[in-house]
């Protein structure tokens, strides 16, 4: 019942029986995306960095909270917009640099703080 109910809605944005289903490596951008949010809000907060994205960084200025619902919701979105598309190569590809991508931003992440907790010990 619910796939089709998601092949109905999505045939009315022209995508002609596409399903929603996420691939492991969607997920995987998901999850790496939030812990992406919550370090750099993390370190915003401690004022050891700046964001450097215009749109993040006036999300930030209005609040903590926006900041991470727009973080989440631009990500989900466009995550989404690639799953709906999932036969076309190029989109799972797209997921997949996505999630490599994430995994090289959260090692930096957890490299600075190592080097934040470092140099509080010492």
């Amino acid at each position: 019942m619910a796939t089709t109910t998601t092949q109905t809605q999505v045939a009315g944005w022209g995508i002609e029986g596409a399903s929603f289903h996420i691939t492991p490596a969607a997920a995987l951008l998901l999850v790496l995306n939030l812990f992406d949010g919550l370090f750099t809000l993390t370190f915003l907060q401690m004022n050891v960095a700046e964001e450097l994205n215009p749109l993040m960084r006036v999300a930030y200025a209005h609040s903590p909270l926006s900041f991470m619902a727009a973080k989440l919701t631009i990500v989900s979105l466009g995550l989404m917009l690639l799953c709906l598309h999932r036969s076309m190569n190029m989109s799972q590809r797209a997921i997949q640099a996505g999630a490599a991508l994430y995994t090289v931003i959260d090692i930096y992440h957890l490299a600075f703080l190592t080097h934040l907790v470092r140099e509080t010990v010492v």
